[in-house]
């Protein structure tokens, strides 16, 4: 079953900015979110700040997709948290950090969107490829309000029990300054 497409209707925050840009149905909505350059809005629970910003995330992106189909009425949309093992081989353009520190993997938070059990993920506009999706070791769903903080320390706990788990040579701040530069890069590359 896929996502259902519905005409946008004004009267709520983020309809109006899609509306704004000439942004009619979920479906265009999906298109125009999706080929947004990847990167960091400044508040992200200013859900449609991606719109007028111009770039968005993984967590910005689909807690904006969510937020539309909420103001609808829209039901069975999902918003997922992912803690996975971003690797060369699934995430193109992290290999040169991970290779730099040693690390086989960085155990990254990811969020995408899920309707009826099937996957969906904006995050890049060439991306079809799902293959991290295999590497995922928890997953949860959340509200589009917990983008922010909340994903945070939930992400830096994981962290942390990976670095006594494994005995990692780094400490916490280190090991999320290790996946800054994951994200940068990601960020930086044309490859995905």
């Amino acid at each position: 079953m896929i996502i259902p497409n519905f005409s946008i209707v004004p009267g709520s925050p983020v309809s109006d900015i899609f509306i704004e840009h000439e942004v009619k149905t979920f479906y265009e909505a999906i298109r125009k979110v999706q080929n947004l350059p990847y990167g960091r809005v400044e508040n992200p629970l200013e859900f449609g700040s991606i719109i007028t910003n111009g770039r968005g995330t993984c967590s910005t992106k689909h807690a904006t997709l969510k937020m539309l189909t909420d103001e609808h009425a829209i039901y069975g949309l999902q918003l997922e948290l992912a803690i996975y093992a971003m690797s060369k081989e699934n995430t193109p353009g992290v290999g040169a950090t991970l290779d730099k520190y040693n690390l086989p993997y960085m155990l990254e938070a990811h969020t995408f969107l899920c309707y009826d059990d099937e996957v969906y993920d904006y995050t890049f506009a060439q991306s079809k490829n799902l293959t991290w999706t295999d590497s995922i070791l928890m997953q949860t769903t959340i509200d589009t309000d917990q983008i922010g903080e909340y994903k945070k320390s939930y992400h830096k706990s994981v962290l942390a029990d990976w670095i006594k788990r494994d005995h990692l040579p780094y400490t916490l701040d280190e090991l999320y300054t290790i996946r800054e530069e994951c994200i940068e890069a990601l960020s930086n590359s044309t490859t995905h």
